[in-house]
């Protein structure tokens, strides 16, 4: 048996896309909070409960950022790492988990007060609500330019999209060596964004249709329907981050190409398991039979000539 390991504690130290994920969530945190504090005071003193109830909503999304980023500094830090058999990888999901979790609970909020505003209609101060959901849209646009990163996503749904018809398609070259970033912490963190965002955009359309024509009711009517769009990317979130979690089989790793690879002859795959410890770091188990033995050298120079893993296990039985 043959044990292949890159040092598992400088996986996210050595990863710059990493650094500059956290770099971003921290700078859209600030903005978001500085955002916050401004609404909440303004709104106190003003009396202006659009300000004020604004201003708490946007504080559950800062509340998500201050986990993303602190998911960021725990992962990277190099006493966590030594703590951790595969470092401390896995606290990048978490994060992009446990931030999918809150956007539930917004979202579900959002129907509360939606259906107890349709219940009991209130008066609505037009001009003040349609400004503050128009200064909280520029400020979430301005943080999605930041946290977004089309190549990354790309890359990430390219492998996800593709998974189950990876057998029937070949991927051009460039992609053949390529690991997604598939980092769902900073996915987590552009979703809180984007959701706040997708509701100013409705609450604006709301309001503006409900003070041309006199329907109250349409302002609810849309935050309910936006809770349902929110709750949708929560529950794929929550999916994603608790699959690679919970050690899902690697979607980087096509396991009918790898067996063509290794199933030659009479070599035969007896076990094998492929999961994600960090965002750019797969680990392998393999056993293989083989007669007669060809070495665990033979398999681990087959294996990365297409696949990058750096946690390689190999055990090879006659």
């Amino acid at each position: 048996m043959e044990i292949y390991c890159k040092d598992s504690q400088n996986h996210l130290a050595e990863d710059l896309q990493l650094k500059k994920n956290e770099k971003k969530t921290f700078l859209v945190l600030i903005i978001t909070s500085a955002m916050m504090v401004t609404e909440i005071i303004t709104g106190y003193y003003t009396n202006s409960m659009a300000l004020f109830a604004d201003g708490w909503h946007m504080a559950s999304h800062a509340g998500a950022l201050g986990i993303a980023f602190l998911a960021y500094r725990l992962a990277r830090h190099p006493m966590m790492s030594k703590r951790f058999s595969f470092g401390a990888g896995k606290l990048i999901p978490l994060g992009g988990y446990t931030s999918a979790i809150i956007l539930t609970v917004v979202a579900l909020l959002m129907v509360f007060e939606s259906v107890q505003r349709l219940l009991a209609p209130m008066a609505i101060n037009f001009n003040e609500a349609i400004f503050v959901a128009s200064i909280g849209l520029i400020v979430n646009i301005v943080s999605a330019l930041i946290l977004n990163d089309r190549h990354a996503h790309h890359v990430h749904d390219h492998h996800e999209h593709h998974d189950d018809h990876s057998h029937e398609h070949h991927h051009d070259e460039e992609h053949q060596h390529e690991h997604p970033v598939h980092d769902l912490n900073l996915r987590s963190a552009f979703i809180h964004v984007i959701a706040d965002a997708f509701v100013s955009v409705l609450a604006i359309l709301a309001l503006l249709f409900a003070q041309k024509f006199a329907y109250l009711w349409l302002d609810p009517a849309i935050g309910i329907l936006g809770s349902i769009v929110i709750f949708s990317w929560a529950f794929q979130l929550c999916k994603q981050t608790g699959f690679e979690l919970l050690d899902g089989h690697s979607k980087v790793i096509d396991t009918k190409k790898l067996r063509a690879i290794i199933e030659i002859g009479e070599i035969k795959i007896i076990d094998f398991h492929a999961w994600r410890v960090a965002p750019k770091a797969i680990a392998c188990e393999l056993v293989v039979s083989s007669n007669p033995p060809r070495g665990s050298q033979y398999y681990r120079d087959l294996l990365h000539q297409e696949f990058e893993i750096q946690h390689l296990v190999i055990e090879e039985v006659s």
